[in-house]
């Protein structure tokens, strides 16, 4: 007997075009690292955006297919619809078309077919999901990657076979060099006219993601299924993947043999020689971000900064148009050239270093390697409250914060990616280096290096500190889940999708990010061009000193506030203003506040140098006179502390805005600023009894 609502396949009978007008709904859903996201960024292009699920913070990846005009989610990787995470769950209510969800049918919105993703290394793994998504009810199509990783395990896939076997369309494609696409195209146009459905399945009202709005509701089609119980249905799956499977095969080798990855993974998971690798690698990453790409950084900024005579730049070139003008000299020059061209700079000067630290996160993630990393860290991490999968993030910290918070994105858990967003600016940037070196040559002349480590001690502390603080509120439920991860095959990235996807990153950052740090650039420049009470010069007078500007009157504001601490003074408190737009402005900041020629005063200092100029007397001279004197090492050792444990600078604080939303980073800077100043205090004034 045929079902009177099925076609000749079984499938509901629908249409391609909805009636109330809007744009049919594709869905990826496939398990993580099988090429899903590569595969989404590549059908849609620029035209995607970043959605966070209702009610939680899981993001979606949500964009137009170019070549047929469709609505595309790309949705979490998952390995079952019986979610078992945030993460997990969304995937569960976005098929299912819960209330509230991207697909609510109330909505107008719904899922015209279910693109799995399948694992060809994985098949088993992906054809448990697949037969998961057969109980939806929804329709199916599959597009398989990694056949290449099957083919060199000596067990390839004969995808016509694997086809026939589940009644549904299926191509092989390869995310990564475009192979096969032109033929998910016309499979997915042809299903969206066909809707096929797994054979040898049937819909089930009682299984994960069901979805009652797509699911035949026939008696023929439901009978003898709502009484299945959770173990009989997984018994069901695993035999119809287990005779699924068993024709997908094109050959099987007799003999076991380890795969290419396995034989890798002996050497990369051993502890000792994983744990050095993964230190070398470390190394690698610090070197380019720190010494390689640091002239790269100077040329892109001076593309907008430099005002050296001769130099092509945009500072010069608006000081020439402003001359040719007559405004030389004027305010206006000085807000373009000093106030945004500045800004400008710092913002390109950030864009070499976010390209390269994305570059290096995608190949680690491309590669496979990402999951090692989060294997052998998995034992330590858990002991507060996180996974191993958070190693990677928080030691990229240490070179800067911005792709330590990029990194964070890929954590599969809601939970233990917002404690690691929130810990993250308590790992020491490369920025603040420059401040520790040169305050320890100032006051701990030999032992400056032995200051440095303990900063760097202390920011692991706080690291530690803050996590095993947030599992008591955060992570909690967390705790004692083992880490589900799946080792994926070593691959080769392919280029153009690597260097796509990094321009991507980096852009992003550049047109977020750097909105605001301009915009204080500009404040600072303001607040150092207004005269206060007393001062004779004019209004963005080039002879107006620093402590008679509202820049200086508002650090003297400040110096009550860190009177406890030892450094209440307004060159110290000015240099920390400025230093929570980008720390790379501090010791520049406290060169500037003595009036000093940064060419003939002040020495290298802001190349942590030895010849420091007039500049070692005169702080000596300020710390003495806020903390007392024989007391002035001790404040510079709490100034370094609140520097190490306060806001690191305002690109990292749009991008916790971005991950995180604006009222759980306002409450993070707050406490941060609380927490800096606590420790700050509380050394100094401990610190003073022994002293005394």
């Amino acid at each position: 007997m045929s079902c009177p609502n099925c076609g000749p396949s079984g499938a509901p009978a629908t249409t391609t075009v909805r009636e109330n007008g809007t744009t049919p709904t594709i869905a990826l859903v496939g398990n993580p690292n099988v090429g899903k996201s590569t595969f989404f960024n590549h059908v849609t292009g620029a035209r995607q955006k970043v959605v966070n699920a209702p009610g939680t913070t899981v993001t979606v990846m949500a964009g137009t297919w170019r070549s047929l005009g469709l609505r595309v989610l790309d949705l979490p990787g998952t390995y079952s619809l019986i979610a078992a995470s945030p993460d997990e769950q969304v995937v569960t209510d976005t098929v299912a078309g819960a209330p509230g969800s991207l697909t609510d049918p109330a909505a107008g919105l719904g899922i015209d077919l279910v693109l799995a993703v399948l694992d060809g290394g994985s098949l088993t793994r992906s054809l448990y999901l697949l037969a998961q998504l057969a109980q939806t009810g929804h329709p199916v199509a599959a597009a398989i990657t990694m056949s290449d990783v099957a083919e060199q395990n000596g067990e390839p896939i004969n995808v016509a076979e694997l086809a026939r076997a589940t009644g549904i369309p299926m191509v092989a494609v390869d995310p990564r060099d475009g192979a096969g696409y032109q033929a998910v195209d016309a499979m997915v146009s042809a299903a969206l006219e066909n809707q096929p459905h797994v054979a040898g399945l049937q819909a089930d009202p009682h299984a994960p993601g069901y979805a009652a709005d797509s699911a035949c509701t026939c008696q023929e089609c439901q009978h003898g299924v709502a009484g299945d119980s959770e173990v009989e249905r997984a018994a069901t799956l695993f035999t119809w993947v287990e005779g699924v499977e068993s024709r997908a095969r094109a050959s099987r080798k007799d003999a076991v043999k380890l795969s290419r990855s396995d034989r890798i993974d002996r050497f990369l998971l051993h502890p000792l020689a994983g744990t050095l690798t993964f230190f070398g690698l470390l190394w690698l990453l610090f070197q380019m971000a720190g010494s390689w790409v640091g002239p790269v950084q100077d040329w892109f900024d001076g593309i907008f900064s430099s005002t050296e005579e001769g130099a092509i730049s945009l500072a010069n070139g608006v000081a020439w148009i402003l001359g040719a003008l007559g405004a030389d000299g004027t305010w206006i020059e000085s807000i373009l050239v000093n106030g945004l061209c500045v800004g400008m700079g710092v913002v390109a000067s950030f864009f070499p270093l976010m390209f390269v630290i994305y570059a290096a996160l995608s190949v680690l993630e491309d590669s496979g390697y990402m999951a090692r990393v989060a294997f052998l860290g998995d034992r330590l991490m858990r002991r507060i409250g996180l996974d191993g999968r958070v190693i990677l993030p928080l030691i990229m910290g240490f070179g800067c914060n911005l792709p330590s918070l990029a990194a964070a994105r890929t954590l599969p858990s809601a939970k233990q990616r917002l404690v690691t967003v929130l810990i993250t600016p308590y790992t020491s940037c490369a920025a603040r280096l420059t401040i520790y070196l040169m305050i320890g040559k100032v006051f701990f002349g030999g032992h400056a290096g032995t200051v440095v480590f303990a900063m760097y001690l202390i920011s692991l502390i706080l690291i530690v500190a803050g996590a095993w603080v947030l599992k008591h509120f955060i992570t909690k439920d967390e705790e004692s889940a083992p880490l589900m991860l799946v080792l994926p095959a070593y691959q080769v990235p392919r280029l153009v999708v690597l260097l796509r996807t990094t321009w991507q990153r980096a852009w992003a950052f550049v047109t977020g990010a750097g909105k605001i740090i301009v915009l204080m650039t500009l404040v600072v420049w303001f607040m150092g061009a207004v005269p206060m009470s007393g001062a004779d010069e004019g209004f963005a007078d080039p002879e107006l000193a620093m402590e008679d500007s509202l820049y200086g009157s508002t650090a003297r504001v400040l110096e009550p506030v860190f009177e406890p601490a030892g450094f209440g003074e307004w060159h110290m408190t000015g240099a920390l203003m400025t230093g929570f737009v980008a720390k790379e402005t501090v010791v520049s900041s406290i060169v500037t506040s003595y009036n000093l020629d940064p060419e003939v005063d002040a020495g290298d200092a802001e190349d942590n140098g030895d010849d420091m100029g007039k500049l070692p007397q005169l702080l000596r001279e300020s710390l003495g006179e806020s903390a007392g004197a024989g007391y002035e090492g001790l404040a510079a050792f709490a100034f370094l502390v609140f520097v190490l444990a306060y806001t690191p600078c305002m690109a990292t604080v749009a991008e916790q805005a971005k991950l995180i939303g604006g009222k759980k980073t306002a409450v993070a800077v707050v406490a941060q600023l609380g927490i800096a100043w606590v420790l700050a205090t509380a050394i100094f004034q401990i610190g003073s009894l022994f002293i005394s």
